[in-house]
């Protein structure tokens, strides 16, 4: 049996994940944070005894440590670090910049993986595939980086991306591995309503990612994958 947690479960790009681990017979632990969305709910009737409904706040020390100690399962082979806020797309350093909301984008996007990561690595070390997945963004590329602003998001990811890098390195010596993933441009809510100008369907995403991670034969690496969810690799 296979066990995985998803992060940020409530819609879009984590409600998809749950759902198509499932449908790959994993037993699921799916992390929301608004026990309001019922989406979720009508996912875990769907397949009883196969998914775990939790609640979350990975921007809160508290909630994540309470993660830890209600972690429902005896080992974790898959974690994926889904969940994350996009802040507001400031248009450059000229434009007024609210550092406080920057603050919160960073603490959510990149310390919020990094805590769960750190608070169920134990149970990853007992898994037999040791994976963890972070949903970073093209946005977190240094390397190809053309914007002018939305400082809070792109600099969030370019930390996601480094914590991932920092838990390779002790996972890759004991048998597991990272995965930093751009999910694409994906239909969600994360803007406060629909985003009509993306083409992506949070089913298409989800299913790309997993076929990279799950289905994509890779070598070991000395750090993390960086790809999109068709595996296009992006650089750092």
């Amino acid at each position: 049996m296979k066990y995985a947690l998803v992060t940020g479960c409530d819609h879009g790009v984590g409600l998809a994940l749950a759902e198509q681990l499932v449908k790959r017979n994993y037993t699921v632990a799916a992390c929301r944070i608004n026990e309001n969305e019922a989406q979720l709910d009508l996912l875990a009737k769907r397949y009883p005894g196969q998914m775990t409904i939790i609640p979350l706040d990975i921007s809160n020390d508290e909630s994540v440590r309470n993660l830890a100690s209600v972690f429902p399962f005896p080992a974790l082979d898959l974690l994926i670090n889904n969940a994350g806020i996009l802040g507001t797309m400031d248009s450059g350093p000229d434009a007024p910049l609210d550092f406080s909301l920057m603050q919160k984008v960073m603490n959510v996007n990149a310390f919020g993986a990094l805590r769960v990561t750190s608070a169920l690595l134990s149970a990853l070390r007992k898994g037999s595939d040791k994976t963890v997945v972070n949903i970073s963004s093209e946005a977190g590329s240094i390397g190809d980086c053309e914007r002018t602003g939305w400082f809070g998001y792109c600099m969030s990811k370019a930390a996601n991306n480094m914590q991932g890098t920092l838990i390779h390195n002790t996972l890759r010596r004991e048998g597991g591995r990272v995965f930093q993933m751009h999910p694409g441009h994906v239909a969600t809510y994360m803007r406060g309503h629909l985003d009509t100008t993306a083409r992506i369907t949070p089913e298409e995403s989800a299913e790309g990612i997993l076929r990279v991670v799950l289905d994509t034969p890779h070598e070991t690496c000395d750090r993390p994958l960086y790809l999109d969810y068709q595996g296009k690799e992006l650089p750092w």
